[in-house]
């Protein structure tokens, strides 16, 4: 991987060189400079855009705990990548370790079975989980505070031992690390790995916040426990890791000791991962591989039951500050007021914006791919330093929520260009200045590209927009149809 990368930066066009031997963006830095953030150091860190890495440092990460383990996620899915996270951090709590994890609330609604599972790991010694915000808990405000029973923790975080961490767009399941065409549908997403103690209190800082919201309910072990879960988790911590390390899969016919209940769940789970091919080489990965220090700040916001938000108005002048290019990527793009302004801001002075979203042919949400159809030809019309690029179909769906600013600051994390996550989830990114890095992310998002459908207009001398390539020319009719018709419903636009 690391050789494909160094290639491509190698292969880069007399642009590309240009853009990479410029001196700094003084506004980029200034505004950098300026953002209060609770930790503000050289950091060591890593891109991670492949699927197999990013499960990897996972495991790694959470295998090397020796004291401490906390983590938040959006969802995790009940299958053998769930099952297995949940499985591996049962291992590390019996071995002593503290571990805390807290999971949205929703993920009991639409998780199916996933709740007696986590009942069932609450029951163990040393660790804590609790439900973000469960709807269970806003009943009372159903009819006052919509916005307040939507609110999600829409983090990912992991803290190991106050020293490891991760962020980014993935959530747990097999999806979002499997390879492509192993599933119907592989997310492209993006994290990033880090390495330092001040980052760690800087993350530990967010948890912290979200973690002690009085909405938040404790995860208790169920009382009846009718279906014991400990032979499940058990089992697909053993299946995921004998598979990863190469050894294939475990064969129950082989343990005389196995009962017949113990011997269903192994061929289930052996089931799922025989789909998965590219996670066998687990003894070979190294967590970090010599990745140096950067600057780096962690940018926090709470849902809207909380107070913080450090992540919006940066977000708007950081691409005020932009003077060559501005690459935004994001799965849902559905601007608020403030951010379409900034956009056409950078457009009117002449910098290069490029928006790389899905379409309505590979999203896996109706409701923002709608609302992106009532906005794309303004955003076009009239600024041709604008260019819209959109995945082609589920093969290339995204999930990455990914920015670079001048090829000099990136910005990974949580955050979508969506309302939900400007003004009702929960979200956390990482801002780094650094350029190999930001040249670095940004060749992974243009290597996206290669395979996108861009949306053109023409604008005739009488003003009329004439459509020369859009979502009508290659999205499924029937889909269409019901995005035209939930495009209708403005009134859903701050709600999605």
């Amino acid at each position: 991987m690391l050789f494909c990368i160094f290639t491509a930066m190698a292969n880069q066009s007399d642009a590309g060189e240009k853009f990479r031997s410029e001196p700094l963006n003084m506004a980029l830095q200034n505004v950098f400079d300026s953002i209060h953030a609770d930790a503000d150091v050289m950091t060591q860190i890593r891109l991670l855009t492949d699927n197999e890495a990013s499960w990897y440092s996972r495991w790694k990460m959470i295998d090397s705990a020796k004291t401490t383990i906390d983590t938040t996620y959006f969802i995790v899915h009940r299958d053998v990548f769930g099952l297995s996270f949940l499985g591996l951090l049962r291992k590390k709590a019996q071995e002593g370790v503290k571990v805390r994890l807290m999971v949205d609330g929703r993920n009991a609604v639409w998780s199916k079975g996933m709740k007696d599972v986590l009942q069932e790991l609450a029951g163990v010694p040393n660790v804590e989980m609790k439900w973000y915000n469960p709807p269970t808990s806003q009943l009372a405000e159903l009819f006052q505070h919509l916005t307040k029973i939507m609110a999600a923790n829409h983090d990912k975080i992991i803290i190991i031992d106050g020293r490891l961490t991760m962020i980014g767009g993935r959530n747990i399941g097999a999806d979002y690390f499997a390879g492509k065409g192993e599933l119907p549908v592989v997310y492209r997403d993006t994290d990033i790995v880090m390495n330092g103690y001040e980052m760690a209190e800087s993350l530990k800082v967010a948890f912290e916040e979200e973690w002690g919201l009085l909405k938040n309910a404790l995860i208790l072990p169920d009382r009846s426990n009718w279906i014991d879960q400990t032979d499940l988790l058990e089992f697909a911590y053993q299946c995921m890791l004998k598979y990863m390390n190469g050894e294939g899969l475990i064969n129950p016919e082989e343990n005389k000791d196995l009962s017949a209940k113990q011997k269903k769940i192994v061929e289930e789970l052996n089931a799922e991962l025989g789909k998965f091919k590219c996670i066998s080489k687990y003894p070979k990965f190294e967590l970090f591989y010599g990745d140096r220090r950067k600057a780096v700040k962690v940018l926090d916001k709470h849902s809207c039951v909380g107070v913080r938000n450090d992540i919006s108005d940066n977000l708007i002048k950081f691409i005020d500050a932009s003077r060559d290019e501005v690459f935004l990527q994001s799965p849902y793009l559905v601007l608020s007021d403030a951010g379409k302004a900034a956009i056409l801001r950078a457009a009117n002075r002449g910098v290069k914006v490029i928006l790389h979203t899905n379409s309505g042919a590979a999203t896996d949400n109706p409701f923002p791919i709608s609302f992106f159809l009532n906005d794309w030809i303004d955003l076009l019309k009239g600024h041709k330093n604008i260019i819209i690029k959109v995945a082609r179909g589920q093969e290339d769906r995204l999930h990455s929520k990914t920015f670079v600013f001048d090829r000099q600051l990136a910005f990974i994390g949580s955050y979508n260009l969506d309302p939900l996550s400007d003004t009702i989830n929960s979200e956390i990114v990482a801002v780094v200045f650094d350029q190999e890095f930001a040249l670095m992310t940004r060749l992974r998002m243009e290597n996206d590209t290669k395979t996108a459908l861009e949306y053109k207009i023409e604008v005739g001398p009488d003003g009329k927009v004439k459509t020369i390539f859009g979502p009508e020319d290659h999205t499924p009719p029937s889909a269409l149809r019901k995005f035209n018709l939930l495009r209708k419903l403005s009134w859903l636009r701050p709600l999605i």
